[in-house]
């Protein structure tokens, strides 16, 4: 059998596409693509990218399943019906953990967390399970579940039986009425379980199973005749923390008939909650995520190691979302720090809960559990990329240079992180000494090298193409800013400024369009209702009033009393025109920036005096 290798090689050159094409169109670097045709690396890492792979090399169904098996990956031809066959638990039924897949810390932009660093403890405890003998689960066999628009599937396979004797028991239909049962409280309606028709036969297999059913999570696993061993898949083979869990069932095989009709305990249900939590976590769907961990804390799990662990996933949780909640996050990560006084990820953790809080003093609290945090662990990336975002929040005299300094050391630890490139780059900008657009120009093409379409580099080159102003760089601009949204159609500040750019061009109608678009995706942005209510003031003075309160509520001073008082001028609403011109030239008198003064001024004060 030839290697995959060897395969991506002769398919390659068949196709005739080359090999920055398809490692651009892959969004992989150019020399990972190489290594796996070199066979430096002998396969790549998920099964989603051999699938994408295939379909750029326009294969053959018969020849996308030897390109998978080559990888090590089971084939896409729909797996057989029959059992699997039954086989000896080696090591007590638990595979080695996997370790965490990724492209490197994410610490770095205030709403990741590092889960994985704490691995979860449970009490080992009793599962009652319903008893049947026969099949040892129900439904149709013949079908093989997917999911559809919209919705989180998880999938349960019935659990292999090596008790060696003919009694088996309803493990699935147990496990999957506890999970029903949890989502219907949580109010999770876009969640649904369904039942795969067959025992799973190892990792892959489980693999193989979500990539073909599009399952969120694949819960599979087997028993004995004192335990049972669940195990939890995630898509792409990324391992969760609660990858596996052997819970004992019984002491003896001859309680396990007594033990079983007792009922199902709490624990099983909370290692469910947990997993699924987690799960929404690494997709940053947060206010999912906090749906269900708040059902895993009722009640409470009495081990503390377990319930430090539940607390931290939960503060991750209260960190993102439509209801993200700074204040709780910061309250359950000191809570899990009474436990963990050591941990560089809870301190990593609360320093971005206090950046994100941006209370006075703050931001001195959140360097002080980083500086804690680089003592304790200074080879961590992540915590030098956090101590710089924290060095740009202060934004006293000098923190930019204090701020490229923790950089320069994050990625002299992660080399390969193209997030660190982004960061540093945005540095290089914000101090806009000579050189410093160029060097931030390198940093964000290596960014791109590493990872080919990174919204965040495309954006930060459409920023630094903004600031340097050279001819045509309004244009680049423009066409990186495009690139961004391409591939991250949510990111608000990327609209934002491609409106910001048409509006310097000349291009009204597009302007308008974008600003418009990053206000609906943060509406509640203090700026983006000051632009829109400063563009719309001239032409469209009643309409922008909407965008000229929101601004002023969100921000009482500034620049959206500025423009207010333009719409309300041109409106005819005198008084409220000249309340906000003094009040907008109260804050231009006590601006520390003389600039300021000489900008506003003059033209407001004989706009106030012709009023």
């Amino acid at each position: 059998m030839q290697t995959f290798g060897e395969l991506l090689t002769a398919y390659m050159d068949r196709t005739g596409i080359g090999d920055a094409e398809l490692a651009r169109r892959m969004q992989v670097s150019r020399h990972t693509l190489l290594r796996w045709k070199e066979g430096a690396t002998t396969r790549p890492r998920y099964r989603d990218d051999v699938l994408r792979c295939a379909g750029l090399l326009r294969l053959t169904d018969g020849e996308k399943d030897e390109f998978l098996l080559a990888a090590g990956f089971s084939p896409q031809t729909a797996p057989p019906t029959a059992e699997a066959p039954a086989a000896a638990l080696a090591g007590g039924g638990v595979d080695p953990p996997r370790a965490r897949q990724g492209r490197g810390p994410r610490l770095g932009n205030r709403r990741s967390l590092a889960l994985g660093a704490l691995a979860l403890v449970l009490v080992a405890a009793a599962i009652a399970l319903a008893v049947t003998f026969g099949s040892g689960g129900s439904g149709d066999r013949a079908a093989y579940p997917s999911s559809e628009a919209g919705e989180s599937l998880i999938v349960l396979a019935p659990f292999a039986n090596y008790t060696g004797g003919g009694q088996g028991f309803n493990v699935l239909d147990r496990i999957r009425a506890a999970l029903d049962g949890e989502i219907l409280a949580a109010g999770l309606g876009a969640v649904r379980t369904a039942e795969w028709p067959r025992a799973i036969d190892g990792r892959e297999d489980a693999e193989s199973a979500s990539a073909m059913s599009g399952a969120t999570l694949v819960i599979w696993g087997e028993y004995d005749s004192g335990r049972v061993v669940a195990r939890f898949t995630a898509p792409g083979g990324r391992r969760l923390e609660l990858a596996q869990q052997v819970v004992d069932i019984a002491s003896t095989p001859a309680d396990l008939p007594a033990t079983i009709n007792i009922g199902l305990p709490h624990e099983v249900r909370f290692v469910a909650l947990v997993t699924l939590g987690q799960l929404y976590l690494e997709r940053s769907e947060f206010d999912l995520a906090r749906a269900v961990l708040v059902r895993a804390l009722d009640p409470p799990p009495s081990e503390e190691d377990a319930l430090a662990n539940l607390r931290f996933m939960l503060a991750g949780a209260y960190m993102g979302g439509a209801s993200a909640d700074p204040d709780e996050a910061v309250s359950l990560l000191t809570q899990v720090l009474a436990v963990r006084p050591g941990s560089v990820d809870v301190l990593n953790s609360r320093a971005l809960a206090y950046l994100d809080r941006g209370r006075s003093g703050d931001v001195e609290l959140a360097m002080s559990d980083l500086r804690l945090a680089v003592t304790i662990g200074p080879g961590r990336a992540a915590t030098h990329l956090n101590l710089a975002a924290a060095y740009v929040e202060r934004g006293s005299e000098g923190d930019v240079d204090l701020a490229l300094d923790s950089l320069n050391e994050a990625l002299s630890h992660e080399p390969g992180y193209a997030t660190g490139y982004v960061k540093r780059a945005a540095a290089y900008v914000a101090r806009g000494g000579p050189g410093d657009l160029e060097l931030a120009l390198g940093d964000l093409a290596r960014a791109l090298e590493i990872e080919p379409g990174m919204a965040a580099a495309h954006l930060g080159r459409g920023i630094a193409y903004l600031a340097r102003r050279s001819a045509g760089d309004l244009e680049l601009a423009v066409e990186e800013f495009s690139r961004s949204i391409g591939a991250n159609p949510a990111s608000s500040i990327a609209y934002f400024n491609r409106g910001l750019v048409h509006s310097e061009l000349g291009n009204r109608t597009e302007s308008l369009a974008d600003l418009r678009r990053a206000h609906d995706l943060r509406p509640h942005e203090p700026a983006y209702n000051s632009t829109l209510c400063w563009q719309l003031a001239a032409r469209r003075s009643r309409e922008a009033l909407a965008y000229c309160d929101a601004a002023v509520a969100s921000a009482p001073e500034g620049l959206a009393r500025d423009s207010r008082g333009m719409a309300n001028a041109l409106l005819g609403r005198t008084q409220q025109a000249i309340a906000d011109f003094e009040a907008f030239l109260a804050w231009v008198d006590a601006s520390p920036e003389e600039g300021c003064r000489t900008h506003y001024r003059p033209s407001r004060a004989s706009w106030l005096e012709a009023l």
